[in-house]
């Protein structure tokens, strides 16, 4: 329309602008900001977006297509690459839980849909059956055992997938189209997937679920690669290189940079006195471990940051830490205003001194700004393993196969990421001062310490001397 171009044009006037200004400045003139900003990509040539817009191969498409740019005349800059892998195997996975399908039946008999009612029920009743013929509460399945139950595979999901369709034009989103994407993604391939079916405990009781998961998030990322005229994968914690260029299949140079910041505004160090080995775990340990953040939390000034595993043992542990200092506890259902308020609430205890409980990995691990003196320490206490679940175990399998290499690349260095995601909260500038203290056992074993940059690392159980020295010289 006349008042859509002139939108854009008025827009484009304006400069680069952040997602919210467009969504504004659309919402005044009554425009969909997502048609208006496709509009005004055709004509950038930088264009910011999620992953998703480049990674998922039908998005991607049609992205570029309404863009009118080509893959191949593009130069790719990745930010905060390390978080790509785990987004691309996320986009690719797909699961079918008995609460879809529940919810799913009721959306179908509401919108009158029968048939494709009567189909839901037959699915559910494949799931709970497939799931009484396996021993364990997680195991693995074939593409067939699930497929095989059924007379007209291909018709069921045609049925679903109208039904889908129509149901959308009465409201945004389908239980009934989720479950045709589904059935249609499962037909896909066994290499670099694994398919489960699994009973978990959730939030509502216990939780069946069919599983097919995405192990190679090279399947997707290479195709891009070698389209794309060059890609640039840039992070702070993009460590080791290697495993990067492996997994995501760049076919390019690496490059390591030192630290630009001043040495002398950062103290890093190890603490190996305690563990959070799961092995080792209970409650003479926890009290361990709250001691010594303890002591150290009364030696650092201002605010700071303690990151744990998991939320469980940030309870565990958090409650018995003792100190002065006022506590912010992470959650795991926070919104983006809970986040941004909480941030706001921490900040402002700077001179008093806070202390922001979070779990690495979560809503502040990572992400977030705390410059000048917002934070003067981390600790970042254990290792966040993932649980040596099924999935787990067959990801460990497949990339032993694949690279060599199962145990570092499936399990031990996506945890180290997150310890040093979490510990890069601290120095956020040239100007910032801070100590970073990773407090286990395991960090002096060298196939995690190998894993640290070098530049003034130290190992001690002597941290007090250290910490009283440093912030002594920093005032």
């Amino acid at each position: 329309t006349v008042e859509a171009k002139a939108a854009v044009e008025q827009l484009l006037k304006r400069g680069p602008l952040h997602k919210e200004e467009v969504m504004a400045a659309c919402k005044e003139k009554n425009l969909c900001s997502y048609e208006i900003s496709l509009e005004l990509g055709k004509k950038a040539k930088v264009v910011i977006g999620d992953y998703y817009y480049l990674f998922n191969p039908h998005v991607q498409q049609i992205i570029f297509n309404r863009l009118g740019k080509e893959m191949k005349n593009s130069i790719l800059i990745v930010d905060e690459a390390h978080n790509l892998p785990y987004r691309v195997v996320e986009m690719l996975s797909h699961k079918l839980t008995d609460f879809i399908l529940r919810n799913a039946v009721a959306e179908a008999k509401k919108h009158g849909f029968k048939d494709s009612a009567a189909a839901l029920e037959k699915i559910s009743l494949a799931l709970n059956r497939l799931n009484d013929k396996k021993p364990n509460r997680e195991s693995l399945v074939t593409k067939e055992e699930f497929t095989g139950q059924f007379i007209d595979y291909e018709g069921i999901i045609n049925e679903l997938a109208v039904a889908g369709d129509e149901i959308r034009k009465v409201r945004r989103k389908s239980y009934v189209g989720s479950v045709a994407n589904f059935l249609e993604a499962w037909k896909g391939e066994d290499r670099g997937f694994v398919r489960s079916i699994a009973e978990k405990e959730g939030s509502y009781g216990k939780v069946l679920s069919l599983n097919y998961d995405c192990l190679d998030p090279g399947l997707a990322t290479e195709k891009v690669f070698d389209e794309v005229h060059s890609a640039i994968l840039m992070s702070g914690t993009l460590t080791p290189t290697f495993m990067y260029n492996d997994i995501l299949r760049v076919k390019g140079k690496e490059a390591v940079y030192p630290n630009p910041f001043p040495a002398e505004n950062k103290l890093a160090l190890i603490v190996p006195e305690t563990t959070t080995k799961y092995s080792l775990r209970g409650e003479k340990m926890y009290r361990i471990i709250a001691e010594r953040c303890s002591e150290m939390l009364e030696l650092i000034p201002g605010n700071c940051a303690v990151f744990f595993p998991s939320y469980d043992l940030m309870q565990q542990i958090g409650m018995l830490i003792k100190s002065r200092k006022k506590r912010f506890w992470e959650k795991s259902e926070m919104n983006k205003e809970d986040k941004e308020e909480f941030l706001e609430m921490f900040k402002q205890e700077k001179d008093k001194g806070g202390i922001l409980l979070g779990v690495m990995g979560g809503s502040f691990g990572e992400g977030i700004d705390l410059p000048g003196d917002l934070l003067q320490g981390v600790v970042v206490v254990g290792v966040p393993l993932g649980r040596p679940d099924l999935k787990t175990k067959e990801l460990v399998k497949y990339f032993e196969h694949k690279f060599g290499r199962g145990w570092d690349y499936g399990y031990l260095y996506p945890a180290m990421s997150k310890c040093f995601q979490s510990a890069g909260r601290c120095i956020r500038s040239e100007t910032d001062k801070g100590v970073v203290i990773f407090l286990d056992q395991r960090f002096v074993q060298e196939n995690y310490f190998c894993c640290f940059p070098r530049e003034n690392v130290i190992v001690t159980k002597e941290f007090s001397r250290f910490l009283e020295e440093f912030f002594g010289s920093a005032e």
